[in-house]
């Protein structure tokens, strides 16, 4: 019963409005790959995770597979994505619909507001700064770096940094 009430509390909430600005030339093929989740505002399905990331596979026809994976519970958990690039003119505005599990009519926004450029770090930010991804290529960034990222998101982008929580990663 709580799974239905998440599911339909989701598609309530959905909006197609995207309300970042986004970065400029992302080079979609250097973006794929591996990113490890830093730190988030936490969502009902990531919340209290470990070890998570998500892997970005581009496909022949211009979608872009997402594999999420973390720990949560003690327990392996992978969610399936599919993507599509919205604008090919704006390859950082993408729309997420999820896979496995499979939920009816339920479309994402996905903006990559920050991303340093060589691609070791990027942020995903979403409308009204209900959620954030602070996403590295590495299970860790540097103290500064990731201070710099908050400091930049408060500033540049009006998030509440207080509302991020670092993803613990073992190993």
């Amino acid at each position: 019963m709580n799974i239905i009430k998440n599911i339909i509390i989701l598609i309530l909430i959905n909006t197609s409005l995207y309300s970042h600005p986004v970065v400029n030339n992302l080079e979609i093929e250097k973006f794929m790959g591996r990113w490890y989740v830093i730190a988030l505002i936490p969502n009902w399905i990531e919340e209290n995770s470990t070890d998570s990331f998500d892997d970005y596979i581009l496909n022949k026809d211009g979608t872009i597979d997402i594999t999420y994976k973390a720990i949560k519970d003690g327990k392996l958990r992978t969610i399936k994505q599919k993507a599509t690039i919205l604008d090919q003119n704006t390859p950082a505005r993408w729309e997420i619909q999820f896979i496995k599990p499979w939920i009816p009519f339920y479309r994402a926004p996905y903006e990559v507001i920050l991303l340093n450029k060589d691609y070791e770090y990027m942020v995903v930010g979403y409308p009204d700064n209900k959620f954030g991804w602070i996403m590295s290529r590495t299970k860790k960034l540097d103290d500064n770096t990731y201070k710099n990222i908050l400091n930049n998101l408060e500033q540049n982008f009006g998030y509440d940094n207080t509302k991020f929580k670092k993803v613990v990663h073992n190993n």
